[in-house]
């Protein structure tokens, strides 16, 4: 059974549907979205190696911490995945294509290394306590972390292509949002009081700024509460740069070049979590593409004249076709709800396959039934 697309009728004298393998030839920036389990990674890898194979150079950056694209893309478990690694095999008439793991904490160095302006100032960021722990582990930390590091590919120029695989669900939004959120921080009185030299935030600061300084200070220790300011005063030198590459970022993703493919499965729950996604999507001002629907089960064709049997040697092959019948008829009647939300885009079916994709032989197949 191969994938199938929302096309007119080929009686009907209008043009047909656009199709995933045109919104593909057309993008910059491919951002694939939709809830875990519904074989997203997978269906960007097989994305990635469809587009490499009509000449283009093309990165796949996922967001998600899982391992799932090195290994179906046939790259060393050892291997540093936050530097594209090239996959071996595919491309053709010139196309290349490259993977890699976002590593919010080495991401994160980099910039300070390459932004901080001199090398002493650079450790000094580097050795903060502060930094570190938001390095390794503030929440949002890898959302701001993937803005930069999308930005240090697309200006890189070396790519024709960037495919950015986010995170399950609502932090997919997260990640979409994260540009915006840092443009409101860099700008918020909080953050400009912080940065302030010690007299000038002195001055500034009001009772009840000075009550709450107190209090943290009596929590969390007086060492904590200068080392956080002294971070926040470090990374004034950097606004401007870092101000400036999230508004870029915040543009390249709402350009018409940058397309949003929502992924998504046939099961009820997943369904339901793709069409909220979708509709969030829509409501950020990034528009959705595509939709693509994994791992649908084959409608099989209908017994025409059988009568019941109960029993004997075709029961059982009976009674499997029935299965199949309902599940598939249930799968098409939860399927309904997303193809409304897709208003018009391109819808492509992929039925479930005999065995899991798991190498490159089997996303070679897949991106076969995405774009054919």
């Amino acid at each position: 059974m191969t994938a199938t697309t929302g096309t007119t009728p080929a009686a009907e004298a209008t043009p047909p549907s656009t199709t995933l393998a045109d919104i593909l030839a057309g993008s910059r920036v491919l951002v694939t979205c939709g809830p875990g389990g519904v074989g997203k990674t997978t269906c960007a890898a097989a994305l990635g190696i469809a587009a490499a194979e009509t000449g283009r150079r093309v990165v796949v950056m996922t967001v998600d911490p899982a391992r799932r694209l090195a290994d179906a893309l046939g790259i060393d478990v050892d291997a540093k995945m936050y530097e594209p690694h090239e996959v071996v095999g595919i491309g053709s008439r010139g196309g290349a294509l490259f993977a890699l793991m976002l590593d919010a904490e080495t991401t994160f160095d980099r910039m300070i290394v390459e932004r901080a302006g001199d090398a002493a100032k650079a450790d000094k960021i580097l050795a903060n306590p502060v930094y570190r722990s938001i390095a390794g582990s503030l929440a949002g930390a890898q959302d701001y972390m993937a803005i930069e590091r999308l930005h240090q590919l697309h200006d890189s120029g070396e790519y024709d292509l960037l495919i950015i695989d986010t995170p399950p669900s609502r932090d997919a939004i997260d990640l979409l949002e994260a540009p915006d959120r840092l443009v409101r921080f860099l700008g918020h009185p909080i953050y400009r009081a912080l940065t302030m030299p010690s007299r000038s935030f002195a001055r500034v600061a009001n009772a009840g700024t000075s009550a709450f300084v107190w209090v943290v200070r009596r929590l969390a220790g007086p060492r904590l509460v200068e080392d956080t300011i002294e971070f926040f005063r470090s990374l004034s030198g950097m606004e401007q740069g870092l101000r400036q590459r999230a508004a870029e970022v915040a543009e390249l993703l709402r350009a018409d070049s940058s397309v949003f493919v929502m992924v998504s499965s046939p099961r009820a729950e997943a369904v339901h979590e793709s069409v909220h996604l979708a509709n969030a999507v829509i409501d950020g001002g990034f528009g959705l593409d595509s939709v693509v629907i994994n791992l649908v089960h084959p409608l099989p064709p209908p017994l025409i004249d059988m009568p019941p049997i109960a029993d004997g040697p075709l029961a059982d092959h009976i009674a499997y076709h029935r299965d199949l019948t309902a599940l598939a008829t249930s799968e098409r009647e939860q399927m309904a709800a997303l193809i409304a939300v897709a208003d018009g885009a391109p819808v492509t079916e992929v039925p479930l396959l005999e065995v899991d994709v798991h190498d490159l032989d089997g996303l070679g197949r897949l991106a076969e039934l995405l774009v054919r």
